[in-house]
């Protein structure tokens, strides 16, 4: 490589850098706009109660947030980006086939109890046992499977990173299925701009969760140590999500409800601190991988 073109690799690096932390911006100005525009068109249309959304548009609310978050996160790997239509297609997979399977699963092993059959406290044991072992666990262990015995097996899946970005992929999907029918079982009771925000944000709790175990997935892989401390590691991965799957949903639920009244905002509050501290988090680790990446250019500008 000559003299002038190593020169020319930190300028273009630097543009590059620019580049994605622009887009990452702008992405997350995008969410905010879209929180921004549900909060506007209820005071130009003058919708001071709830609303009933039809299918598409219940949809839409679904669909652009995660559309935003899943470039977002597919920006994460700067050394070796996966391809779009894998990445995409793991998406697919948490919406269609992840999310319905989970639910699925979960009504056939134990269907939700109703409040009044055992008081209003969220906290009691048989409900902590539900929202972590039976929906947490069901959800994030969907999840896992959808990359597990798909992608994860594809030479597109050649280091650590990858675990991250193909299980924030999933998750995101799964927060598309999980936000959509939602709105859909709210009937006539939606409110427009907590809703957005309520979607924005659980589409961030999924899809960090997701990332918590595609961050142990990744490493599991590659990992020198033998498969039963593999299946260990996999295990306490697993169950980390399942945890904070399941208290970030007891929670929320305690921090809307005072008694009989609803705080609707209280709990997207609450909610948006857990899914960013998760967020986070994962961030930290994700830097990690970014710093150990075979794909990550040497000195001089070489891979």
């Amino acid at each position: 490589m000559s003299a002038p073109a190593r020169r020319a690799l930190p300028r273009w690096s630097l543009r590059r850098a620019r580049l994605l932390v622009g887009s990452k911006l702008a992405l997350v100005g995008g969410l905010l706009a879209f929180v921004g525009l549900t909060w506007i068109v209820e005071r130009l249309l003058g919708l001071d109660g709830p609303v009933t959304l039809s299918p598409p548009l219940a949809l839409a609310v679904a669909g652009v947030p995660a559309s935003l978050w899943l470039a977002f996160f597919y920006l994460q790997d700067r050394h070796e980006p996966e391809p779009m239509h894998f990445v995409f297609g793991v998406f697919l997979l948490g919406a269609l086939v992840a999310a319905p399977v989970a639910d699925f699963l979960i009504y056939q092993v134990a269907p939700p109890v109703q409040l009044g059959q055992h008081g209003l406290s969220p906290f009691t044991l048989d409900r902590a046992v539900h929202a972590v072992l039976v929906i947490g666990l069901a959800q994030e262990l969907c999840k896992y499977v959808a990359v597990r015995y798909t992608i994860y097996t594809s030479p597109e899946f050649d280091e650590p990173m990858d675990g991250v970005v193909y299980m924030m992929s999933v998750g995101t999907g799964f927060a598309v299925w999980i936000n959509y029918h939602r709105l859909q079982g709210l009937g006539g009771n939606v409110y427009l701009s907590t809703s957005a925000a309520q979607t924005v944000v659980t589409t961030l709790a999924h899809a960090s969760f997701a990332g918590w175990l595609g961050y142990v997935l990744g490493r599991a892989k590659f990992t020198r140590r033998r498969p039963v401390s593999r299946g260990v590691l996999l295990f306490f991965g697993l169950l980390g999500a399942a945890v904070l799957n399941g208290q970030f949903a007891l929670v929320e639920q305690w921090v809307t409800t005072s008694g009989f009244a609803s705080h609707a905002w209280r709990g997207v509050l609450y909610a948006a601190a857990v899914a960013v501290a998760v967020f986070a988090l994962l961030m930290v680790l994700v830097q990690r991988l970014l710093h150990e990446s075979p794909f990550k250019p040497k000195e001089g500008g070489e891979p």
